[in-house]
């Protein structure tokens, strides 16, 4: 079995969650593609790659020219050999600097997807097996005032989410540092945790905007009681340093996400030993082959991992439930995008994938992914994106 081709076609979507709006630092659009691998003898698997230009640092003609060059080089591969295909996407392209890992996330999607279905088993077979096929469920809440914050973590609390992801750092990005931005953060944040029942993690996002692992401290010491309270990313990616510093002086588990972008950066966050817990997410790692390695590393240094989402359609959130389903320690995952975050119009494209109840995400007994696409509704779908595009310009 030999690649033929690699494919990349446009989904079009629109942000329907709140604060996604051009207004902050979110975007109400968010560029994504099919990525679709053919084989010679027919073959095929489709994955799916996303992004946010100024959140994952790669655009949309970015992905388009990656896949262009990915294409060359991967035909005649043999596509269930993921390591080979990984080193002949590096050496095109992002092998010396970090670079294409999301255009390799969406082949690499591919590849498992293709090889589940050619073998007959789900892709978290290819990946180790799973300890569960049904997981917990985690959302984001963007909302900008106390009351608001307090009414969306009830709501989804009462929907059987035991994981809530509270953003308190899209003012410090958009109007920068000052007292009062972020007293304004930390009342989004006590919102939450007086509204939420205990058993239900709180993870408060800063996305990086805190900055100063000092100020982190000193504010966070207010809230040491709530032992279902952990901090995301309060300094900058790079401040390793910062992250560890505050880990080692507040009672409250620090999580990266944005720090994790390679195995190797993983490593160097064991070894400083810089956090409690990280957030995975396929399309800035490159996917199943990348991340596998990094969960190594995080079972191993007993760090937890939590699993997000791109935001994805249907078929990203079948894969990062995959993904999720083969780490020991369960955390709720981030996989109903395509629910809460994106709308993607009205054609039927997909089938199967997972499905919701009882506050939790099941993933579909099938092989590859288990989503099916459906190319003549995907080529309306485009059809109809191309033409509220042109009208909107």
């Amino acid at each position: 079995m030999k690649i033929a081709k690699v494919e990349a076609h446009r989904l079009y979507s629109t942000a329907k969650k709140e604060a996604w709006d051009d207004e902050t630092i979110w975007p109400s659009t968010s560029p994504g593609y099919l990525v679709r691998v053919l084989t010679e003898d027919g073959a095929e698997g489709v994955g799916e790659m996303v992004t946010q230009p100024w959140y994952y640092v790669e655009t949309k003609g970015q992905m388009e020219e990656c896949i262009r060059m990915y294409d060359e080089v991967l035909r005649g591969a043999d596509p269930e050999n993921f390591a080979l295909c990984h080193e002949r996407m590096l050496s095109v392209f992002g092998g010396g600097m970090p670079g294409g890992r999301i255009a390799r996330s969406g082949v690499d999607m591919a590849l498992y997807d293709l090889a589940g279905k050619v073998r007959g088993i789900p892709v978290h077979g290819l990946l180790g097996g799973a300890y569960r096929t049904s997981l917990d469920l985690l959302t984001n809440l963007y909302h900008k005032t106390p009351e608001e914050m307090a009414e969306g973590c009830r709501e989804f609390a009462k929907q059987g989410f035991k994981g809530l992801k509270i953003k308190i750092g899209d003012n410090m990005h958009s109007k920068g540092f000052s007292r009062d931005v972020l007293l304004s953060e930390l009342a989004l944040l006590e919102a939450a945790l007086e509204a939420t029942p205990s058993n239900i993690y709180i993870d408060a996002d800063t996305n990086q905007g805190w900055k100063s692992a000092n100020w982190t401290i000193s504010v966070l010491r207010r809230f040491e009681k709530y032992d279902n309270l952990s901090i995301e990313q309060p300094v900058n990616l790079a401040d390793l340093a910062g992250a560890a510093h505050v880990r080692q002086q507040v009672n409250i588990p620090v999580i990266l996400d944005e720090s994790v972008w390679s195995a190797e950066a993983m490593l160097n966050i064991a070894r400083m030993q810089a956090c409690d817990r990280i957030v995975l997410k396929l399309n800035r790692l490159g996917g199943f082959f990348e991340c596998l390695k990094v969960i190594q590393i995080c079972t191993a240094a007993n760090i937890g991992v939590s699993v997000d989402t791109g935001p994805y359609s249907v078929l990203g959130d079948t894969a990062v439930c995959h993904i999720g389903s083969v780490i020991r320690d369960h955390y709720p995952v981030d996989c109903e995008s395509h629910i809460t975050f994106l709308d993607f119009g009205p054609e039927p494209i997909f089938s199967g994938g997972i499905t919701f109840k009882d506050g939790q995400a099941h993933l579909p007994d099938a092989p590859g992914i288990g989503v099916t696409v459906d190319w003549d509704a995907m080529k309306e779908h485009q059809k109809r994106g191309r033409a509220e595009l042109k009208e909107a310009f």
